[in-house]
């Protein structure tokens, strides 16, 4: 029980701190809105920091308790002035398929719990490059930050490029309870699970203002079958997905810099953010402004590039030590049986249901009415880009050996499946839309 509640400590400080930036101007989010951004934001801001003085030389403990400090002396600070540009916090009764909905994410909720007391760690990259690291970080063994030592970046264990975001929040968490174990090892993902299914419900509502709709998109989220062990599994993917498509939540309200910094929360979570989300998240960004003038499309880009741009001190250590973002040599080449194979991590796989063979018709029918939106253009040509390049790397590049033997594929669709679901539902809202306008037409 104190190990729960000292993850709720370090949650809430997160938060805290998130959301006292977030209000310090004015904005048009929601309480939920905020509430999501605040929390990744407050992560995300807390273990870059800490990871930043590491690199400087600073153990990682008084880094931690210097960072605490600034973060709650700050907050406080930020007080007053959050405190009245906060949203009001409104809450309707649920109808019944929010109770559904509710009922549908709360179990699987419990089911993450039920196999954190009761299970240990057992996936093997979650042992090595997850939380192995994060527990020798937390023991200050196997761990240095001499790039000459055999356990530079817990390499010894795990791969050394992977970035730190969940590593650190681990650790950090570990050394405020006192000790490792296994609910700090995995309790972050029920956090991301949290978010995901938050974002996409008060994404959809912001776009449609309509409940029963934003009730079925999150419905489907937490129904994706992967979903659920992730909020359990130790890994970093289910993190990667919470950054993704809450920054894609914010291209709909045009928040370009929260766009970007909730990118560079991916690209800080894993590697993966930086090749396949990134890039496509920029054309969207480029997209929706087409029609724009000169000012309010450089604002726009400046915007988004100045919060992806605080991922600066990973990127410049990583380049400094050669790390690189990929755990395996990039080797270009076709490989003929990858389309086969992609076919059946789509359409065939338990890991998705049917999930995919109900979104890419989706997506492609609902395209050409996206395509007269700004914001729609925007999220079909990133959603298309992130697919496009999902593809490109399983097929013609070395990552193919992690098609081959299935231990990447299923969890990068993962990563996709929340943007895609609000994606394709941004579309069925068009054409909804669309269709209602006619009518409303002829009855006037």
């Amino acid at each position: 029980m104190r190990t729960f509640v000292v993850l709720f400590t370090h949650l809430v400080l997160d938060a805290a701190f998130g959301w006292s930036l977030l209000n310090t101007r004015q904005h048009k989010r929601t309480w939920l809105e905020t509430a999501v951004l605040s929390i990744l934001l407050g992560m995300y801001l807390e273990t870059l920091a800490v990871a930043a003085l590491m690199f400087l030389g600073v153990n990682m403990v008084p880094a931690s308790i210097g960072i605490a400090l600034a973060m709650i002396g700050l907050t406080a600070a930020l007080l007053r002035r959050g405190w009245r540009h906060s949203p009001p916090f409104s809450f309707k009764a649920p109808q019944w398929y929010e109770w559904a909905l509710l009922g549908v994410a709360g179990e699987k909720i419990l089911f993450a719990v039920w196999q954190l007391i009761r299970f240990h760690t057992y996936f093997v990259d979650a042992l090595m490059h997850w939380s192995g690291r994060a527990r020798a970080l937390f023991g200050e063994v196997n761990w240095s930050m001499d790039p000459a030592s055999p356990f530079f970046l817990g390499k010894y264990i795990g791969t050394e490029n992977y970035p730190l975001q969940t590593i650190l929040w681990r650790a950090l968490s570990a050394k405020l309870n006192g000790e490792w174990n296994e609910v700090i090892s995995r309790a972050d993902g029920i956090i991301f699970f949290v978010v995901i299914v938050a974002a996409v419900w008060a994404a959809v509502y912001r776009f449609s203002n309509t409940r029963g709709l934003a009730a079925a998109a999150a419905f489907v989220v937490s129904a994706v079958p992967l979903e659920a062990w992730h909020a359990a599994a130790g890994y970093s993917d289910i993190a990667v997905e919470a950054f993704v498509v809450v920054a894609v939540s914010a291209l709909i309200r045009k928040d370009w810099f929260a766009s970007g910094i909730m990118l560079a929360g991916a690209a800080w979570s894993k590697s993966d953010a930086l090749v396949i989300y990134f890039p496509a998240v920029l054309l969207a960004v480029l997209a929706m402004q087409v029609h724009g003038g000169v000012k309010s499309r450089w604002r726009a880009i400046r915007s988004f590039s100045l919060g992806f741009a605080t991922i600066a001190p990973w990127l410049i250590f990583n380049y400094a030590h050669s790390l690189g973002v990929s755990p395996v040599q990039g080797t270009l080449g076709w490989h003929p049986d990858a389309p086969g194979l992609l076919f059946d991590a789509f359409v065939t796989s338990p890991s998705s249901s049917v999930l995919w063979t109900v979104i890419l018709p989706c997506v492609i029918y609902f395209g050409f009415a996206m395509f007269k939106d700004p914001a729609g253009r925007g999220l079909f040509l990133a959603f298309s880009a992130m697919l496009v390049t999902i593809i490109f790397l399983f097929t013609a590049t070395s990552a193919y050996l992690f098609l081959l033997n299935e231990s990447t594929i299923h969890r990068v669709l993962m990563q996709l499946s929340a943007t895609a679901i609000l994606v394709a539902t941004y579309g069925l809202w068009l054409k909804i839309s669309s269709r209602q306008e006619p009518l409303k037409t002829r009855t006037r």
